[in-house]
Formats: C-alpha cells, sequence, structure tokens
C-alpha cells in the first residue's frame, strides 16, 4: 500500500469572549500572531492557518508592523487565511441570517485586506452543524469545510474526508480528522502521530491531515512541537 503523506496544520482556535473580556482575547490574538511569526523566522518549514477577520482588523489596527510580518508570509504561502468570517461562530443553532452577516463582513474584509476571498471553512470548535449548512457555504464560495466537532464516539464518519449533501442538492467536501481534536497538548505531537498512523491500518486514505497548537486561548504551535516532529519524522 502507498505511504501516508502527513499534512501538519499548526492553528490556534481563539474565543474573543468566553473566560474572558474581549480585550483580553483579542490581545491574545495579537500575542499569538507575534509568537507565530517569531517561530516563522526560526523554523522555515513552519506554516500556520487562521481565520476569523475581526482578529486580523485588531493585529493591523494596534500592530501594523507585525501586521506587515503577517502580509509578508501570506505572500509567501506560508500563513494560509482560512475561515472566511468574523469569527468562529457556533454552526448549530445559529439563524441564517447571522451566518449571512458573519460570511459578508468577514469576506468583503479579506477581499478587500489581502485580495482575495478564503475557500475553506473553518469550525473547529463548533459543536454541532446546522443541516442547512452546505446550501450557505456554496453561496458563500466555499469549496470545503474542517471542523472536528461532534467527535467520533457521538458521530461515526467512516473516513475524514466525505461530501455532504444538502436536502437542496448543494454540495460540500468535509474533513474531520479521525483522531484529536483541533490542537495538541505541548508534549503530545509525537503520540498523535503514532495514533495516527496507526489509525489508516484499514484506511483508503493516504493523505490525512493532523492538527497541531496549543488550543483554546490563542495558543498555537510551539518549538517543542516542531522539534518533537522534526525527531518523529527521521
Amino acid at each position: 500500500m502507498k505511504k501516508p503523506i502527513f499534512h501538519l496544520i499548526p492553528n490556534a482556535h481563539l474565543d474573543p469572549v468566553w473566560l474572558w473580556d474581549r480585550y483580553e482575547g483579542l490581545a491574545e490574538g495579537l500575542n499569538t500572531a507575534i509568537s507565530v511569526l517569531d517561530l516563522m523566522d526560526e523554523f522555515p518549514e513552519l506554516t500556520f492557518s487562521r481565520g476569523e477577520s475581526f482578529t486580523y482588523r485588531y493585529i493591523e489596527r494596534f500592530a501594523p508592523d507585525q501586521f506587515a510580518r503577517l502580509r509578508k508570509r501570506v505572500e509567501e504561502g506560508r500563513w494560509e487565511i482560512v475561515g472566511g468570517t468574523c469569527l468562529q461562530m457556533d454552526t448549530n443553532l445559529t439563524g441564517t441570517e447571522t451566518f449571512c452577516c458573519e460570511y459578508t463582513k468577514g469576506l468583503r474584509y479579506f477581499k478587500e485586506t489581502f485580495g482575495f476571498a478564503p475557500k475553506v471553512a473553518w469550525f473547529a470548535d463548533s459543536f454541532g452543524h446546522s443541516g442547512g449548512l452546505p446550501e450557505i457555504l456554496e453561496q458563500c464560495g466555499m469549496e470545503s469545510f474542517i471542523f472536528t466537532r461532534p467527535q467520533e464516539n457521538l458521530i461515526h464518519i467512516a473516513e475524514p474526508a466525505f461530501t455532504w449533501v444538502g436536502v437542496s442538492g448543494a454540495q460540500v467536501r468535509g474533513y474531520r480528522p479521525k483522531l484529536g481534536w483541533y490542537g495538541s497538548d505541548r508534549t503530545a505531537m509525537g503520540g498523535r502521530l503514532d495514533e495516527t498512523l496507526a489509525s489508516l491500518e484499514h484506511s483508503a486514505f493516504r493523505n490525512i491531515g493532523v492538527f497541531m497548537g496549543l488550543g483554546d486561548h490563542g495558543g498555537g504551535p510551539v518549538r517543542e512541537q516542531i522539534l518533537d516532529i522534526r525527531k518523529w519524522a527521521a
């Protein structure tokens, strides 16, 4: 059987308002961006995925020097803009009008600021997904969407990649990793890679996404994780 290829997806999930106020949340978004940009200077193989136009707006306004660094990495293809919405909103009970506002405002910002609109919807931490989501995503120009919830113990999906067909016939490609969540603990990368490799024994898929990053409150990839991945690959 063909050797599998792991596609590592460093990212940072952030709820700007959760157990903290929005000012702390937005400041954490800036701190995470600076941390990732510094690591990119150190590790040429590092890439990063980030959504939420709300966070980009904050960095652009309050840290224009860091935003210039970010823009350069976007142009190089190492910093990938995903999602297209203002925030990572709830996709379970949200009304259609709210969905449309999220995408209208978010996509407008990305087009005006970076000259393009993302094509991959990003619902890393939403707990469920409305049955009408394929229609909304198709109309908003999303070609695919990535999510981690509901997890396998709640809803079984035979393979990580699939096509979701809505009631109207609208279609969107979906991807949910077979193992883990959108991030990873600081010392867990070796184990995550071992488990992912073992899970492919009975899978037809050879291209597999592996999410990494410290997770909530903005945490992205860290040096220890990158070094562990290098060791594991060797």
